[in-house]
C-alpha cells in the first residue's frame, strides 16, 4: 500500500509585502515608458528627417525633376506614395514609392515612371534581404537598371521568362521577383493616373 501523501504546506503572503512588490513594478514600468518616450520624442523627428533626405535622393535618382509634387488620393495596393516629377512646370513623369516582399520581408523602392509609361529608374530604400544573397539584387544598381524602359503595355514585368522580363540574380530569386512586384505596382499605379 502507499503512503498517504502530506498535504502541500499553505502559503500566506503579507498583503502589506505584495502591495510593496506590485507598486515597485508599476513604478518601474513607468518610468521606463516614460524614457522610451523621451528618447522617441527626441529621435523621431532626426530620423523622420534622414528618411525624407533618402526619399528626395531616392526620387532624384530614378527621375530628375525640379519638383516632386505629392498626388492626394486614394493609392493602389503596395504604393507607399505617388509623386508628380515636374520640371519647368510640366508633368514629365511620376516617382511612386512601393512595398513589395522580398525574401527576407518587404522591399520598400522607388520607381521613375516617364509619361510615356516606361520606367525610367529604380533606387532601393529599405530592404532586409540576405547580405551576399538578396543584396546581389537589391544593392546593386547595374541589377536594378535592367528594369530600365520597361512599360505596363507589354504585359506584367517578370523575372526569367515571358515577353516581359528581366533577368534575376541566380539564387536571389525571390529578392528579384519583389523588385519585379514592386515595379508592376508602380507601373499599374501610373497607368491608372490616365
Amino acid at each position: 500500500p502507499k503512503a498517504p501523501q502530506a498535504a502541500a504546506p499553505k502559503v500566506s503572503l503579507d498583503p502589506a509585502y505584495i502591495g510593496r512588490i506590485t507598486g515597485t513594478l508599476l513604478a518601474i514600468c513607468a518610468a521606463v515608458a516614460l524614457l522610451l518616450g523621451i528618447v522617441n520624442y527626441i529621435t523621431k523627428p532626426i530620423i523622420d528627417e534622414a528618411q525624407a533626405a533618402k526619399n528626395a535622393a531616392a526620387m532624384a535618382q530614378v527621375l530628375q525633376a525640379d519638383e516632386y509634387v505629392p498626388l492626394e488620393g486614394e493609392l493602389p495596393e503596395h504604393v507607399t506614395a505617388l509623386y508628380s516629377a515636374v520640371s519647368g512646370g510640366e508633368t514629365i513623369g511620376w516617382a511612386v514609392q512601393t512595398t513589395a516582399n522580398g525574401s527576407q520581408g518587404p522591399i520598400t523602392m522607388v520607381v521613375g515612371v516617364d509619361t510615356a509609361g516606361a520606367v525610367t529608374g529604380v533606387s532601393v530604400i529599405k530592404h532586409s534581404e540576405t547580405p551576399n544573397i538578396g543584396t546581389k539584387v537589391v544593392a546593386d544598381q547595374n541589377v536594378l537598371d535592367r528594369f530600365v524602359g520597361l512599360t505596363h503595355e507589354n504585359g506584367e514585368v517578370t523575372i526569367n521568362t515571358g515577353s516581359n522580363s528581366v533577368d534575376g540574380v541566380s539564387g536571389a530569386t525571390y529578392s528579384s521577383r519583389g523588385v519585379a512586384a514592386g515595379v508592376n505596382a508602380a507601373l499599374s499605379a501610373v497607368a491608372g493616373l490616365s
